[in-house]
């Protein structure tokens, strides 16, 4: 066997692809596994309530704020902006938008305004175009309410906008929501240009019209945990800025969908992470896990056998914000080096402090090179994700699934836990978190020795219990 495939075989033992979903939220892994589940989860049989329903679950998903912007070659796709960032304008919105309505099988085409600026879209499904603003937050009934409006019908007759509110052939719960007004959807639909039908690949401002050696799964190794919050740390974010909705908590605060599961935690905002990885090199599943030359486990340790070299892959589908690394090594002089381009190039880390380097990266893998032996790694970092799609518990039960792409290896198991806290409301009409009691924190977890598995978890209360983490880990036995 030669060196090469050994490492490959060696670095292929992580849990690849570990996830977690309910069978009452959608899995946002891929925009098949989206839309499959908003369609599912509203009961949609038309295609108008599809796209209903796939343009409202897009408003539950994002919000308002400058674009996420990476540096080339790096980019931001529809499933980066939903699962790492949860923002974006008018432009990487809709094509977000886009992304979704095509993977339900539909044509879609931009649509730009010139007064206001703006860039839309229109879906084609039944035989004709239809216009859906997930940025303004609306979507009209034509006045037969036969099906929804496009703009075209709109420049005809604008009482399909102007008279859309009174008549209620609007969104129920979300219907301008940040404070847009009919006549400037008028103004703008007039002055309007369609462009022709997109390809997949077409996309708006930063957003690319797909994903781009980015797809969000999960890749765990033995010694590693990945705890998400429901929250995020003031500017621990992958990008400069405050992350919150520009808009305030308009968006929700008068909406009795998204309301009661968005009040808990004040304006949308980032959310944080933590990752934490810390091999047993006494355990052969954690060794199984990193890429070794010249070197082998013996008595705890990484002993080298010549020039020793281990590679620990540390890669996530979350954008790194900080990182520290703390490493002993016995036996000669030890160096540390990092690449962020899944190991094409390296660049040395000489001190604890890796947050310089991974910064806004994903495929990151940390190198230790030793004469002697390497006998404790330490890894701990920040990410950042978007609580937005995150599977959520709802009063009730839930069937919690714990999945990857492979079955369990026998050496090892996998822990998730969900921390919340039950909640209880009064009647009212006003989603802004007042008059909710919490219960003290709960936590459930579980130890699987085999995947995939379901549990369930009930949760008390009347309204949508406070989430505060989702904890997954991966350990040799």
């Amino acid at each position: 066997m030669t060196t090469a495939l050994a490492l490959a075989l060696l670095s292929c033992a992580a849990q690849e692809d570990l996830r977690v979903t309910t069978d009452r939220t959608v899995d946002a892994r891929s925009l098949e596994s989206i839309v499959r589940d908003v369609v599912r989860l509203s009961g949609a049989k038309t295609n108008d309530e599809k796209a209903i329903a796939i343009h409202d679950w897009l408003h539950q998903a994002i919000f308002h704020h400058p674009y996420p912007v990476e540096k080339p070659p790096a980019s931001v796709g529809p499933l980066k902006v939903l699962n790492v960032y949860g923002w974006g304008l008018c432009g990487g919105q809709h094509t977000v938008l886009k992304a979704l309505f095509e993977a339900a099988g539909w044509t879609v085409r931009f649509r730009g305004w010139s007064d206001p600026g703006h860039t839309t879209i229109e879906v084609l499904y039944d035989g004709r175009w239809h216009y859906f603003d997930v940025f303004l937050k609306c979507y009209f009934w034509m006045k037969d309410r036969s099906t929804i409006a496009g703009q075209d019908d709109i420049v005809k007759d604008p009482s399909i906008v102007l008279d859309a509110l009174k008549e209620k052939r609007v969104p129920a719960s979300h219907y301008l929501a940040c404070g847009d007004d009919a006549e400037g959807i008028v103004r703008g639909c007039r002055n309007s240009k369609a462009h022709p039908p997109s390809t997949p690949e077409n996309g708006g401002m930063s957003v690319t019209g797909r994903d781009r050696d980015y797809a969000p799964r999960l890749r765990l190794p033995a010694g590693a945990t990945l705890r998400l919050e429901w929250k995020g740390e003031p500017g621990k974010m992958a990008v400069d800025g405050k992350g919150l909705h520009t808009c305030g908590n308009r968006d929700f605060r008068s909406d009795p969908v998204l309301g009661p599961l968005l009040e808990h935690y004040g304006p949308r905002s980032h959310s944080n992470g933590t990752f934490t990885y810390a091999p047993d090199f006494s355990r052969s599943a954690d060794v199984a896990d990193v890429a070794l030359e010249a070197a082998s486990a013996k008595d705890g340790r990484l002993a080298a056998t010549g020039a020793g070299r281990a590679v620990f892959d540390l890669s996530l589908p979350y954008a790194y914000v900080e990182a520290r690394v703390d490493a002993a090594f016995e036996g000669g002089e030890g160096r540390l080096s990092v690449s962020t381009d899944g190991g094409k190039t390296w660049r040395p880390a000489p001190s604890g402090d890796l947050g310089p380097l991974v910064r806004q990266a994903y495929a990151v893998k940390l190198k230790a090179e030793f004469p002697g032996a390497l006998t404790r790694l330490r890894v701990e970092a920040v990410v950042e994700h978007n609580r937005g799609v995150l599977p959520y518990l709802l009063p009730g039960a839930n069937a919690v699934t714990v999945s990857a792409a492979a079955p369990l290896a026998g050496d090892r198991e996998v822990a998730v836990a969900y921390v919340f806290q039950e909640a209880t409301a009064p009647a009212r009409t006003r989603w802004d978190g007042r008059g909710v009691a919490y219960a003290e924190p709960r936590t459930v977890r579980r130890v699987l020795t085999r995947l995939p598995e379901t549990f369930t978890i009930e949760v008390g209360g009347n309204t949508p219990p406070r989430m505060l983490s989702l904890e997954m880990s991966a350990a040799g036995r």
